[in-house]
Parts: C-alpha cells; sequence; structure tokens
C-alpha cells in the first residue's frame, strides 16, 4: 500500500558562532507540519527533525528514502543556512556545523542527491528554503551564492524541486527583526505555502487538489505581490505528471494573512526542545528488544558504545544554554522512571519527546503553558482510567500472568533457575505478602516459603542495621518475649537481654516506655546482641489476649502479666523464630518454634466467626497467619552474585507488579492502542491539542517497529488500535501477533507510573516556557 510521508528538517541554532542565528525555520517547520498532517489537507505523516547535527539530519534523509515504493508520495523540507566550499559545493548547515569542517559537519547536497536517485519513488517534493551562503545579513535575509546551480546538484532523480530564491537572491525572514512585542514571522516562501495549502487557495485550477504547479504558482504570485525581493524557482526532474501536493481545504475556509504572524515561541523554548530531541534521538536507537548500540566517548577520548540508558545520559553532553535545561529534563525523567520500575526508561523518554513536540504548534500560537498543562493531564488521565479496564484484571491475576510478566526479563537459556524460582517466591507471598531475596553461599537461586506470623505496626528500633538494597531488617535464631503488659523500664527491658546469652531478642508488648527503648538501644550499640522492640497493634483487651495467644502458639513463648519480675524468669519463658523480618511497616516471625497446624487451626477458628462481622482489611490489622517468601541468590564470584541480585531483584518486582495488578501485551503496544481509546466521546478539544497529543502516544509504538525494519509502522499502528489487546506487535518478527502468543507482556501498574513519570517530565517543560 503506497504511503504519504513528509520529513521536515528545519535549523535555527547553531554552534558555530560564524553561522547567525536565524529566527523562522523552527516556528516555519511547526507550521508546516501542522498543515501537511492535516487529514483534511494533506494527510502525510510527518516527521519533524528541528535543530539537529549533521549526522542525525544524515541518518533522518536516508532512513526517509530507503525501501520505498514507486507510488509512495514523499516530501522534504530543508530550511536552513546555505554553505558553499572552495570547489563551490553545496552544503546544508545543520547545528554543529563547522563552517571549517563542512563535508564532516554539514550535510552535502551531493548526499540528498544520492538518496533521492535511488529511491524507488516517482512522486517525490523537494521544498528549499534556504540560501547558499553561511551569513545572516542585518535585516533578516540569509544571503545567497551567486554560483548555484539546482540542476546540477538534483539531476535526474525524478523529483519536483521548489525553490524560496533564484540565484542571485536573498532569502528573506519575515519581514524583519522580532518585533518589539516579542513576534516572529515565518519565512515569505514558507508563509506563502503554509497559506495556500490551509485556506485553499493554492488551488488555482480549482480541481479540488492542490498540484506543484499549483502552489508554484500560488508562492510566487503572492510574493511578487508583496515586493518580497525574492523569486521562487521550480523544476520537475523525472516525476511522474503533475504531483497532488494537498486537497483542497473545505468550502468557506478563511483564507489568512501572509504572512500569518505568530507570537514568539522564544529561543529558550528551542533551545530546551533542542536539548530533549538531542537526546532523545540517541536513545530511541536502543529501543526494543535488540537495542542498536549508542557510541560514546569516556573524559579522555576513548570511544566505547553501550545500550544502558543511565550510562547513555550520563555521558551524553550537557548541551549549550537552555538546551542544557532540556538534557536535564530527559536525565530527571530517566532516573524516575528508573526508580519507579526500573524498566521502560526509553519508552518515557521517546514519549516525552513526542508529547513536547506535539505542544510545539499550540505554544507558538500563544497558548498558555497552564492551560497547556491541563490538556496534557486530561489526556494521560484518561489513558490511566483506560488501564484499568483493558487486559487483565487485578483480580484475576495468577500464576500465568507472573510468567508472562517475567519472560523478557530472564529467558530461561540465559539462568534456568530465575524464573521458577522468582514465580514461586511470588506466589508464595501473594499480593500484599512479604519477600526477601538474601545472598547464598551457593553458586545458583534456591527459593523457600516459610509460614509466618506477620504484625502490622512495624518496630520501634530505627537503630537496628537496614540493608540497603532491601531497606529490610533480618534477625536469625530470635528468642521471643511476650508480654501482656506494657515493657516501661530499663530495668526490665535490660533483663530480657541479659537472660539470653548473646542471642537477638524480640520484644512483643502492647507497648514501651522511652526507658526502655533507650535502654536497649543502648545495649544494641555498644556492642551487644541486636534488640528489637514489637508493639502488639491491638487496642483492646480481648484482642490483646488473642493476639499474644497467636504469637505464643507460633514462638512456643509464654505470656509475661508481670506477676513478677522479668528477670525472674527462666529462658524456657521465652519462644523463638527462625528469622524476624522488618521493614518500615511489618514484622514477620517466621518458622517459629510452636505447631504450625496447631496455630493455623487456632487462627482460622476465631477469624471465620469474625470476618462475617467485620471488614477482613480491618482484621487483616490485627493478625494475619501467612507466609513468607525468602530467595537466596549466589554466583561464581562476587560480581558475579552482585549482577543476579540486581536481575533477580528486578524479576521480582515485576512478578509481584504482575500479581497485584494485572499485565497487558506491549507497552508500546498498550501506549498506541490508548491513543484510540482515550479520544473524548463529545465535543472537540481546543486547537486540536489532544489529538495531538493522543497521536504522540503512538510514537514509541513507531519507533519500535522502524528500529526493526518494518517497512510500515503506520500500518501496525492502526492493527493494534483495531485489535487490541488481542493482538500485539512481536519487534523480534517486525508483525503483529495474537497477544497470546507474544512475549512482550508488561504489569499495567507499570504503563500507569510510566504515564505519571512523563506527565511530571511535560509539566516541568511547560513551568520553563
Amino acid at each position: 500500500m503506497a504511503v504519504r510521508e513528509a520529513l521536515v528538517v528545519a535549523t535555527s541554532s547553531y554552534e558555530d558562532t560564524r553561522l547567525n542565528q536565524l529566527r523562522s525555520p523552527g516556528l516555519d517547520a511547526m507550521e508546516l507540519s501542522e498543515v501537511l498532517s492535516d487529514p483534511a489537507i494533506g494527510g502525510y505523516a510527518v516527521r519533524p527533525v528541528i535543530d539537529q547535527p549533521a549526522h542525525v539530519v544524515r541518518r533522518e534523509i536516508e532512513r526517509f528514502f530507503i525501501r520505498r515504493k514507486p507510488d509512495d508520495q514523499l516530501l522534504l523540507y530543508l530550511s536552513c543556512h546555505g554553505i558553499k566550499d572552495s570547489k563551490l559545493q553545496l552544503y546544508f548547515a545543520a547545528a554543529d556545523t563547522d563552517r571549517d569542517l563542512l563535508e564532516s559537519t554539514a550535510v552535502p547536497a551531493g548526499f540528498v542527491n544520492g538518496r533521492l536517485i535511488g529511491c524507488n519513488s516517482r512522486k517525490i517534493l523537494v521544498l528549499l528554503d534556504c540560501c547558499y551562503s553561511g551569513a545572516f545579513k542585518p535585516g533578516g535575509a540569509k544571503a545567497a551564492d551567486t554560483a548555484v546551480h539546482l540542476l546540477e546538484e538534483f539531476k535526474d532523480t525524478g523529483v519536483a524541486v521548489i525553490t524560496a530564491t533564484d540565484a542571485l537572491q536573498q532569502a528573506w525572514e519575515g519581514d524583519g527583526p522580532i518585533t518589539e512585542t516579542g513576534e516572529v514571522q515565518l519565512s515569505v516562501f514558507t508563509a506563502a505555502a503554509v497559506e495556500g495549502l490551509r485556506s485553499g487557495r493554492a488551488d488555482r485550477d480549482g480541481d479540488g487538489w492542490i498540484s506543484v504547479d499549483d502552489l508554484y504558482g500560488h508562492v510566487r504570485e503572492e510574493m511578487l505581490s508583496r515586493d518580497a525581493r525574492q523569486n521562487p524557482l521550480r523544476w520537475v526532474l523525472g516525476g511522474q505528471g503533475d504531483l497532488k501536493i494537498a486537497r483542497r481545504a473545505a468550502e468557506g475556509s478563511a483564507p489568512l494573512p501572509l504572512p500569518r504572524p505568530l507570537p514568539a515561541l522564544g529561543s529558550p523554548a528551542v533551545e530546551i526542545l533542542a536539548g530533549i530531541s538531542s537526546v532523545a534521538t540517541s536513545l530511541k536507537r536502543t529501543l526494543g528488544p535488540v537495542p542498536r548500540r549508542v557510541l560514546l566517548s569516556d573524559p579522555n577520548g576513548t570511544p566505547y558504545s553501550s545500550t544502558d540508558t543511565r550510562e547513555i545520559v550520563a555521558a551524553l553532553p550537557a548541551g549549550h544554554g537552555h538546551a542544557s535545561l532540556g538534557v536535564g529534563l530527559v536525565r530527571d525523567l530517566v532516573a524516575d522512571q528508573y526508580r519507579c520500575t526500573q524498566d521502560g526508561t526509553v519508552t518515557a523518554v521517546v514519549l516525552f519527546d513526542a508529547l513536547v513536540r506535539a505542544l510545539q504548534p499550540a505554544l507558538a500560537r500563544g497558548a498558555h503553558p497552564t492551560v497547556l498543562n491541563h490538556t496534557v493531564s486530561a489526556v494521560l488521565g484518561r489513558a490511566r482510567e483506560t488501564l484499568l479496564l483493558a487486559g487483565v484484571r487485578p483480580g484475576d491475576a495468577g500464576e500465568e500472568e507472573v510468567r508472562r510478566a517475567l519472560a523478557p526479563e530472564a529467558p530461561a537459556q540465559a539462568d534456568p533457575g530465575l524464573i521458577e524460582n522468582v514465580v514461586r517466591a511470588v506466589l508464595g507471598a501473594g499480593p500484599e505478602g512479604l519477600l526477601t531475596i538474601e545472598p547464598s553461599a551457593g553458586f545458583g537461586i534456591t527459593s523457600r516459603v516459610s509460614a509466618a506470623c506477620v504484625l502490622r505496626d512495624g518496630h520501634l528500633s530505627p537503630y537496628l542495621a537496614t540493608d540497603e538494597r532491601t531497606g529490610l531488617v533480618v534477625l536469625r535464631d530470635v528468642a521471643v518475649l511476650l508480654s501482656e503488659v506494657p515493657i516501661s523500664s530499663a530495668d526490665d527491658g535490660l533483663a530480657a537481654v541479659e537472660m539470653q546469652d548473646g542471642r537477638p531478642l524480640v520484644l512483643v508488648a502492647p507497648s514501651f516506655g522511652e526507658e526502655a527503648l533507650a535502654a536497649l538501644a543502648e545495649h544494641s550499640l555498644t556492642g551487644g546482641p541486636p534488640c528489637m522492640a514489637v508493639p502488639l497493634p491491638a487496642t483492646d483487651t480481648g484482642w490483646r489476649e488473642t493476639q499474644c495467644k497467636i504469637v505464643s502458639l507460633f514462638t512456643t513463648a509464654s505470656v509475661f502479666t508481670a506477676t513478677e519480675e522479668i528477670r525472674t524468669l527462666g529462658t524456657s519463658f521465652f519462644g523463638s523464630a527462625r528469622r524476624v523480618i522488618a521493614s518500615d511497616r511489618t514484622v514477620a516471625l517466621v518458622d517459629g518454634a510452636g505447631d504450625p497446624d496447631r496455630y493455623a487451626a487456632h487462627v482460622r477458628r476465631f477469624r471465620d466467626p469474625l470476618t462475617r462481622d467485620w471488614n477482613p482489611a480491618t482484621l487483616d490489622r490485627y493478625v494475619l497467619a501467612g507466609t513468607v517468601s525468602g530467595l537466596f541468590v549466589g554466583g561464581t564470584n562476587q560480581g558475579a552474585a552482585a549482577e543476579r541480585w540486581a536481575l533477580v531483584h528486578r524479576a521480582v518486582r515485576r512478578g509481584q507488579a504482575a500479581l497485584s495488578g494485572g499485565v497487558l501485551p506491549g507497552e508500546a503496544a498498550t501506549l498506541a492502542a490508548l491513543a484510540h481509546w482515550t479520544a473524548p466521546t463529545g465535543g472537540t478539544e481546543e486547537d486540536g491539542v489532544g489529538a495531538a497529543l493522543r497521536t504522540a502516544l503512538t510514537q514509541p509504538l513507531w519507533a519500535l517497529a522502524e528500529n526493526h525494519g518494518d517497512p510500515d509502522p503506520g500500518a501496525v499502528i492502526a492493527r493494534i488500535r483495531s485489535e487490541w489487546p488481542e493482538v500485539t506487535y512481536e519487534a523480534l518478527r517486525t508483525r503483529v501477533v495474537p497477544a497470546k502468543d507474544a512475549g512482550v507482556w508488561v504489569p499495567a501498574s507499570y504503563t500507569s507510573m510510566l504515564l505519571d513519570s512523563v506527565e511530571s517530565a511535560v509539566t516541568a517543560y511547560l513551568s520553563l516556557v
């Protein structure tokens, strides 16, 4: 199936100070992109490339023209400085162009010519709004070279070419400098083209279509009528007939003034966007199961490559001026997304870049950033709400969903024990259970599910060492003192400690006095055995007795009732547990010395009748008889063990998220589907901003398909929109496949958190502009 695509390349900002900064190209690109992508006018799939370095521009141009069909209709637009070298060879300037190093830092016209010659399409239009020298002269002109010969540069390519000037003229930026009110105008040439396409006035022969002849005639007439001191030229070099560029706009559309004044987007905003896009362009190549590597250099200039998102964003240049703010926004987004899920960082950056670009036309028209932020929140909010209704419902999640979520994390052939042990541990702990990852003296991964008595109010011993990786306190071979009355004095606390002969001690009581807590802390901090104070969550006498009975059955501890002093108790009065695992909210006594069957039976006897009268969530505050899962990770050496621990930790988080929130078939596919599902049911969104934002949601899937060589990303997106979640995209096979056969499932909560992170990044961007 033939396609209609446009590549819009514009460069306003230049690192080389000898190349003056331009005002119009960025706005030219936004306005032209908007009218070309309008399905009622151009109907093109538009790819903007704004303020990018030369290697990016060359790559995008080459990618644009490869694997085309004869009937594919293509449009290439270039707006930038033009430079001729000493041999009169033409170059298009990019953001990093060095006038002394044109071959390596600019885009040779011969390179563009080669791509056109090699392209199979014979329906190509090239629009050149640039001059052919490197100077930006006062008065807003891009000075022209007197010896440019387009027929030589673009011969035998089967294209139509329309240029802003002849060989002896200057290409003017609007009517001169930025006005006192801060307004910037489109360049004269592009303004005429955009106005003719948008209003339909360029349809000079009235046949409902705007052809190359129509557009050229309209642009020429408008420019001459304004005494623009420019004489646009046109060549048709072997194309197929009179190429139809666009449909005529609907009847009744009012013609727009030429050029249409636009509020200044402002150089800081343009530079910030350039910083965002520079990082996004580099990261985009790493998206997918077969990532392409990004070439980097260390501080000494030694080259290396990487696919690690955090490493790449740290190594890429911070940019100059306000562009550094854009790079900083991307770095913050990557850090936030990695902290939340350790996954989806590239998808988040690609989506962030697409959303910010979708806002540019509205910003250029003067829309208030706060209003736009509300629109972004509304669109992404509907997307998050839709996630709750899509895919597997959280209550239905089980082993199948956990396995689906883990499949991309660790292929069985890479580490055959990982998936089975993580699945067992995640299911054993349950959606709200406690799961630990601990080092092992062995070389592999093992798991264990243990009976536990879990108290929900945490502990009162912040001085105990917490594992930095897990955030847990783990005590082993623990003695348990169970008291039905508060432990208030230092003497009582220390007496219990001294009776244990070096064993860690857990004291369970309704409450603790400050003196007792201080004595336990001092003892632990001065080399004594660890001591943990755990408050009973029960608030009345009846519940307190029940709670004590449960803990007693689990640990075999007798219940201290203050009828005698603690120092007079024998060691048999204390209970024990093989481990105690404590987080900031939960303390789990694991593998107690009591009879587990008797303990479980007792819990059932009092819990079943109470459940009929109490909300189960309220009952759960007091006591939970359940399980704790443990994963034990080893390796052939310390480095291997650390690497495996990180992999297991990521897999556990992913598995727990899948169990508690369900899974969806493919994150990029999910976002593309949400773009279709979240359209408002009534009314229209002002200025089409919402529609542009929804289109941005499809960009991660477009980039994923394109990154893996799919010849038609647009067709992929169209099918996903109509058939998801029954189907998803399999990048390895570059095809849409039934979701049940795919290995790209992702926890629904991960996609929701990704949208949260990206929304925060967009909010931060809008706060800067």
